[in-house]
């Protein structure tokens, strides 16, 4: 049978902590389990020259990118039709612009939606050889002689999570991520999709539901992470964690039922957060919250549809630091019809609110999102088709302000809010209220007099938390 090689191309330029790619670990697994031949490769820890040796040893190639790096994916798609092999593509821009892949003449096939059970089937039917029966794989579209000779809908969503292989871990270099991360992260889900309607996200491959994973083969997998690759901290990828509470907490009663210790971070909502689950979360080992707040002015945040309020978000943030949890917080700048007021009120909700690490982003409408569809006018496609888009830059054409403005208002308002939080009148405030966190939380307190004193040795991850803050403040 074919070998296929799943490939993650790295991005043009690396914002977030490396860690594992969960994706085509599911798909490997997938693969695994019908007996298909499959190897990883995940291209930001490894050099062109290894790719190129990947690609040359497997007979069909599998590209999954994010949409800033989907031209590199066509370069490498294009060295892997160079050598003959079969190329085939598949993730959330794949699934909402196909065209784009196929009319570069460099892939095979697109495959749409989620692809844990299609992609096997795609590889047995590539095996027969016969048309009809690649022409039944549901999310397929392909190309013969540069015809588009097959173009079916994505398949359905899958509704039973639990029945999908745990990732294929032992297929990538767990050693080699934990070298290059000094945090030794690893990623877990246990939900797929969201039922918000932000403009800016793209919905077609987990879809606006809400599916979730068994308490106990959550804590399964956890227990298996914990004892075999003995990570720094663990990352749910979920993009709503805590969307239904009830659940959480069993999961928590479930990590101390089995006495795992081991400390973990959670992406949520400030609307799906409240301190009896935050305190439960804490004593769990979650030490960290990730934030979408996107803005603090509430006109931006109805243009953005994020069904949020700036009192809701500065709530949040402080039951997120009474329960003792540290908080990053994702923002964008530039959004339609934005303006000077706006990213004030903003600054002044960072203020309220003293999250602990901010993350701003430019405005950019991806295809397949509402965004696309309602600010097509104002995207220079030009600039699109020629030019990554990132964290710092957009094909989006402001009315209030040019590209370069909008990057130094982005990388002001990281500065600024910076300077204020890291200045003593807040290091005074934070010292009194991890006082009286102490005070309500006096087995953390006894913990943390003890390392004061130096009977009690700190933890590791603590000190890599030091290096994290140190980073982020240069």
């Amino acid at each position: 049978m074919r070998k296929i090689l799943l490939t993650y191309v790295k991005p043009h330029v690396q914002e977030d902590p490396l860690a594992m790619v969960l994706g085509i670990a599911y798909l490997g697994a997938a693969l695994e389990r019908e007996k298909i031949p499959v190897e990883l490769c995940d291209e930001r820890i490894v050099n062109d020259q290894y790719m190129r040796d990947a690609i040359d040893r497997n007979d069909v190639i599998g590209f999954d990118a994010l949409t800033p790096n989907i031209r590199r994916a066509i370069a490498w798609a294009k060295y892997a039709k160079s050598k003959g092999k079969i190329t085939i593509m598949g993730g959330p821009h794949a699934s909402v612009d196909q065209g784009i892949f196929l009319d570069s003449g460099y892939f095979d096939y697109v495959l749409k939606g989620e692809a844990e059970e299609t992609l096997p089937q795609f590889m047995k039917a590539l095996e027969g050889g016969r048309l009809e029966d690649l022409q039944a794989v549901a999310g397929l579209a392909g190309m013969r002689e540069g015809q588009l000779v097959i173009d079916n809908s994505a398949p359905p969503l899958i509704k039973k999570l639990d029945d999908l292989p745990l990732p294929a871990r032992h297929l990538l270099p767990m050693d080699r991520y934990f070298q290059l991360n000094p945090e030794r992260l690893t990623y877990i889900f246990t939900t797929r999709g969201c039922p918000f309607k932000c403009i800016f996200c793209q919905k077609e491959l987990t879809g606006r539901g809400f599916r979730v994973r068994s308490t106990e083969l959550i804590v399964d997998e956890l227990e298996h992470i914990v004892k075999t690759y003995n990570p720094g901290v663990i990352l749910f990828v979920d993009e709503i964690l805590t969307l239904r509470k009830k659940r959480i907490h069993e999961m928590c009663d479930e990590i101390l039922r089995r006495g795992l210790k081991f400390e973990w971070i959670a992406n949520t909502r400030a609307d799906c957060v409240d301190y009896p689950l935050l305190k439960h979360m804490h004593r769990a080992g979650c030490r960290r919250i990730y934030y979408g707040w996107e803005s603090g002015s509430q006109r931006m945040l109805d243009v953005l549809k994020k069904d949020l309020t700036p009192e809701v978000i500065i709530e949040a943030a402080k039951m997120t630091r009474r329960a003792g949890i540290w908080a990053k917080v994702y923002l964008i700048v530039g959004s339609p019809g934005e303006t000077l007021q706006d990213i004030q009120e903003t600054e002044k909700v960072l203020k309220l609110a003293s999250p602990d690490l901010v993350r701003v982003s430019v405005f950019n409408p991806l295809i397949g999102t509402e965004s696309w569809d309602g600010y097509l006018a104002n995207i220079d496609l030009t600039d699109l088709s020629e030019n990554y888009v990132s964290s710092n830059r957009s094909a989006y054409k402001h009315e209030h302000f040019t590209q370069i403005e909008l990057e130094e208002l982005r990388k002001n308002m990281v500065r600024s809010y910076e300077r204020w939080y890291y200045g003593y009148p807040q290091r005074a405030k934070r010292f009194m209220e991890r006082t009286l966190y102490y005070l309500e939380n006096p087995v953390y307190g006894r913990k943390r007099l003890g390392r004061a004193l130096g009977i009690v040795p700190p933890p590791e991850s603590a000190n890599v938390m030091d290096r994290v803050m140190e980073k982020s403040k240069g």
